[in-house]
């Protein structure tokens, strides 16, 4: 029986390429499982579930590989939306009841859950509540532009005849 090593060398030298690449190309590219990718390079399930682990390509790996990624880039995004923005700065309808100041006040802290997300960036549970609260802003943010838009109402009618169609 080869040890780790010498698998690891007579794949290289079959494929010619890096092991890495070899298991990217048949995890990632491919979307071999362990039986199958065990069975392509002609090694044990076992040895195929190290290299995968150990070139992080197993699926919650990349899950969590991506996951972080995408916060990474949404912390950045943040971080120059906000460049320009004083936290500080008066508000202008606060005196008012009106669409315009809640639309401003909702506006106002999306500003600041970004800023938090920038600033809890380590803990992954804030991190989720970060997320979770600046969907929501967002997302009510999108609700007031399709009614001032006059689509809401449309929006609401298309979603009751689809919803009343599959009753």
């Amino acid at each position: 029986m080869l040890t780790n090593k010498e698998y690891k060398e007579l794949i290289e030298k079959r494929y010619g390429k890096p092991l890495k690449e070899v298991m990217y190309e048949l995890v990632v590219d491919r979307n071999l499982d362990q039986w199958d990718g065990s069975k392509e390079l002609g090694i044990s399930k076992e040895l195929f579930v190290k290299w995968r682990t150990e070139f992080r390509l197993g699926p919650y790996q990349r899950s969590a590989d991506l996951a972080e990624k995408r916060q990474i880039e949404k912390i950045a995004q943040y971080k120059e939306e906000l460049m320009s923005i004083d936290l500080n700065r008066e508000f202008i309808y606060q005196d008012e009841e009106s669409l315009r100041g809640f639309k401003e006040i909702i506006e106002r802290m999306l500003e600041l859950e970004k800023q938090r997300g920038i600033m809890l960036t380590k803990d992954a549970s804030s991190n989720l509540s970060m997320i979770i609260h600046t969907g929501v802003l967002e997302a009510i943010i999108d609700y007031i532009a399709q009614y001032e838009e006059k689509k809401l109402i449309k929006k609401y009618d298309f979603d009751l005849e689809w919803l009343l169609q599959d009753m």
